[in-house]
C-alpha cells in the first residue's frame, strides 16, 4: 500500500522543512563584529588603557597589570530591549527588559577589565568574569544597531512560530499526506523525494486502474456481456 500516513513523525519533519524555508525567505540579521569592534574602542579601550597605564606605574612592583584583565571575542553589554513572543491565541507580544544582558561580537581578542562576583548566602565564594558595560543606546549608535537587530530577530522568531502553528493546524486537517498535497501543493517542497515518490506510486496505480475500468466499461457495453454473464449465473450449472 503507497499511502503515505499523516503520522507525527512526518508532521515534526513538514514542520522542520518549514522552518528551514522560513529562515530561508526571511533570514535574520547577523552578529556583525564591526559595531562590537567600535564599541569597544569608544567605552572600553580608553578605560583599559588608562589602567594599564596606573598599574605598570603604581603597582609593577607588587602585582602583574595583566591579571586586571581578560582576553575575550565578546564584549558583555547590558542596555533597554524589546523582546518578542507568541500568545496562546497566536498573536505576537512584546515586554521591554530594562537591563537585558547582550553580547556583541569582537573580530579578534580584546582585554576586557576582569569583574569579581560574589556567590552564595552561607558559604560565599568569589568568581572572576569579564566585566559588563551599561552603555545608553542613544548614546551611542552602534549600540543601538546591535539592540535592534537582537529585536528584529527575536520578533522574526515570534512570526515564525505562529506561521509553524498555522502549517501545524493545517496537518492536522488530514489523515494522509495525499490529502494534504491535493488541498496544498506547495506543501511538496517540504516533503522528502521518498514519500512524495510513494505518492506518485498511489496515483499512476489509481490512473491505470481508472484507464482499466474504462476500456472494460467500453467492451461490457459494446458485447452486452453483462447480460451474458447474468443469464449464466440464473441459469447455473447442469450439475
Amino acid at each position: 500500500m503507497s499511502t503515505v500516513r499523516m503520522s507525527d513523525y512526518l508532521v515534526e519533519e513538514i514542520l522542520n522543512e518549514f522552518k528551514n524555508s522560513f529562515d530561508k525567505a526571511n533570514p535574520p540579521l547577523e552578529d556583525d563584529p564591526k559595531y562590537g569592534d567600535l564599541v569597544y574602542n569608544a567605552h572600553v579601550a580608553p578605560s583599559v588603557k588608562a589602567i594599564m597605564e596606573v598599574a605598570n606605574r603604581e603597582l609593577a612592583d607588587t602585582c602583574d597589570a595583566s591579571a586586571m584583565f581578560m582576553k575575550r571575542s565578546q564584549l558583555q553589554l547590558t542596555a533597554p530591549v524589546t523582546q518578542f513572543s507568541t500568545t496562546l491565541e497566536d498573536t505576537i507580544e512584546s515586554q521591554l527588559e530594562e537591563d537585558m544582558p547582550i553580547v556583541a561580537s569582537l573580530s579578534t581578542e580584546q582585554l576586557i577589565p576582569v569583574a569579581i562576583r560574589t556567590y552564595g548566602v552561607h558559604h560565599q565564594y568569589n568568581e572572576t568574569e569579564p566585566a559588563r558595560f551599561k552603555i545608553s543606546r542613544n548614546e551611542d549608535a552602534n549600540v543601538e544597531y546591535i539592540c535592534a537587530c537582537i529585536e528584529y530577530n527575536s520578533e522574526l522568531t515570534a512570526k515564525k512560530g505562529i506561521a509553524t502553528n498555522k502549517v501545524k493546524t493545517l496537518l492536522g486537517n488530514f489523515t494522509t499526506l495525499n490529502q494534504a498535497l491535493k488541498a496544498w501543493p506547495a506543501l511538496s517542497k517540504l516533503v522528502s523525494s521518498e514519500k512524495l515518490a510513494k505518492v506518485h506510486t498511489k496515483q499512476e496505480r489509481k490512473r491505470k486502474q481508472e484507464l482499466h475500468k474504462e476500456i472494460a466499461d467500453d467492451l461490457v457495453a459494446s458485447a452486452d456481456l453483462n447480460k451474458t454473464i447474468l443469464a449464466g449465473a440464473l441459469i447455473g450449472d447442469d450439475d
